[in-house]
């Protein structure tokens, strides 16, 4: 069985806008043996614009290094299609101590996230493996992103276009300790952390929203890489227009190599 409570918060943006949030802690069930959080959060873009701006890898570099105060976000990705990605980072936070400690206590809190993004259900999961520790610890996080019919968030202009337009973000984070000793404490502790995380992820997301069209967000080796843009109240930038546009400059590439050779030739 689960025991749970449930905590409303709100985070106030530059402009006034609520980003919604409830937390929602649930003791370890005897079916997972996991301890867990849910945290919600309505953002002023559609489900698949924010499942884009997971996928910008310069945004959420941004988003960590920035908002989440990390020192350290080296991601490798992989398209096994458009817009599904395989993606692993490794992170170090930042910390303020004496600089021949820090970097001791950065290692010792450093860890590598596995993360797989699906365009069909808007979903991320994500597997964290820390440097130290590993094998006494696992530490899950999923993630869906569903429109929110009939909200009004507000009011945001892409281009000539305005939108109201919402979703809700949708976090739960997943630990369970191998570790007898202090293991509830450990584990309301990392729920702790992750619920600092969120609301640092959304102050940052929701202000770069509020400064920013959506489109200016996204960086263009992104959109090379697979990243499918959806712009509010116009619909998406097209798969073909996107092939188009490489397959003109693959042909250019192409046209200018053989004109290379025809004269290596003379």
């Amino acid at each position: 069985m689960f025991s749970s409570r449930a905590r409303p918060s709100s985070s106030r943006t530059r402009k006034g806008r609520y980003a919604r949030r409830t937390s929602q802690r649930v003791a370890t069930s005897a079916a997972s043996g996991m301890r867990e959080a849910t945290y919600r959060t309505v953002y002023p873009v559609s489900a698949r614009q924010y499942y884009d701006l997971m996928l910008s890898s310069a945004f959420q570099r941004a988003v960590h290094v920035d908002g989440l105060h990390m020192s350290v976000w080296d991601n490798v990705d992989e398209y096994p299609a458009p817009r599904r990605l395989k993606r692993r980072v490794y992170s170090e936070p930042s910390l303020k101590l004496p600089k021949w400690m820090a970097r001791f206590a950065r290692k010792s809190q450093a860890y590598t996230e596995y993360s797989e993004f699906c365009p069909e259900t808007l979903t991320r999961r994500t597997r964290v493996v820390p440097k130290i520790g590993a094998n006494l610890m696992e530490l899950v996080v999923e993630e869906r992103y569903e429109n929110v019919e009939g909200s009004v968030v507000g009011k945001r202009k892409t281009g000539a276009h305005a939108s109201s337009s919402s979703c809700v973000v949708v976090s739960v984070v997943r630990i369970r300790s191998k570790l007898r000793l202090f293991r509830n404490l450990f584990e309301k502790w990392i729920l702790e952390q992750s619920e600092v995380k969120v609301r640092q992820r959304d102050d940052y997301v929701l202000r770069a929203l509020e400064t920013s069209v959506f489109d200016g967000l996204l960086a263009q080796e992104d959109i090379a890489s697979g990243v499918e843009v959806e712009e509010e109240g116009s619909g998406r930038m097209s798969v073909p227009k996107l092939a188009a546009t490489v397959a003109l400059a693959v042909a250019t590439r192409l046209a200018s190599r053989a004109a290379t050779t025809r004269r290596r030739e003379r």
